[in-house]
């Protein structure tokens, strides 16, 4: 099986389920490929421990990511739908809908290796026909004066800051030598959802930069939807 994309999607959530919304998603995913379940991961201010939220389907998905992530050492529940909207968008996307769709949604506080360490439980089932969506939801009331988009120049950045911290590092490995560079706030907290989503959507992408960056226009009320596609 083809290995699925990874996708970081910088919207307002409702804006997708629209047509133009629907339609600008479905280009994001190569019709040569076949999507068996989809994990959307999310995050939120605040909250003791991620937790996996089950939208639909027999829950086998929910049960393997929840295993991975133990054998990691992150204590995981696994609880009922508490948003509606992700199984539609989920299935918006598909031309045929998924066998199963978990929420993973993530809490605030923890640090970047933490939430790096995440995407690497979520990365072996890239290749088993899992579908990745790292949501970083807009509000819906469009305040979001101070929210970095993908297309800024902060984010771009700190993306290519991480990829080259994770060359050097495999740089150091190969030459033997055990000394490490400290990253910039590695073992400080969290407390922005968006760099929580985006650290674990780097992971996902085997610590690599994204291969592209696209932006849609998704109705006539202005809401946009940015992102980025890790499509190796």
């Amino acid at each position: 099986m083809s290995k699925l994309p990874v996708l970081y999607l910088s919207c307002e959530t409702k804006a997708l389920t629209g047509a133009k919304g629907q339609e600008s998603l479905r280009r994001l995913v190569p019709r040569n490929l076949v999507v068996d379940s989809v994990a959307i991961i999310t995050s939120e201010k605040g909250g003791a421990q991620p937790e996996i939220l089950h939208q639909c389907g027999e829950g086998v998905l929910a049960r393997r990511l929840q295993s991975g992530m133990k054998a990691r050492g992150f204590e995981v529940a696994v609880n009922g739908p508490r948003d509606s909207g992700l199984k539609l968008l989920a299935e918006s996307m598909m031309q045929l809908v998924p066998q199963e769709v978990i929420e993973l949604r993530l809490n605030t506080g923890m640090t970047s290796e933490h939430y790096r360490t995440i995407g690497h439980c979520l990365k072996v089932l890239r290749n088993q026909g899992v579908l990745h969506i790292c949501l970083d939801r807009l509000d819906a009331d469009g305040n979001n004066a101070s929210h970095s988009q993908p297309h800024d120049s902060y984010i771009r950045n700190l993306i290519r800051q991480w990829e080259d911290e994770q060359k050097w590092v495999k740089a150091m490995s190969k030459s033997g030598l055990n000394g490490t560079r400290p990253s910039p706030g590695q073992g400080n907290p969290v407390a922005d959802p968006t760099l929580c989503v985006l650290n674990t959507a780097f992971s996902l992408g085997g610590m690599k930069a994204p291969q592209r960056l696209f932006g849609f226009s998704l109705n006539e009320d202005s809401q946009s939807l940015a992102g980025y596609g890790w499509m190796q």
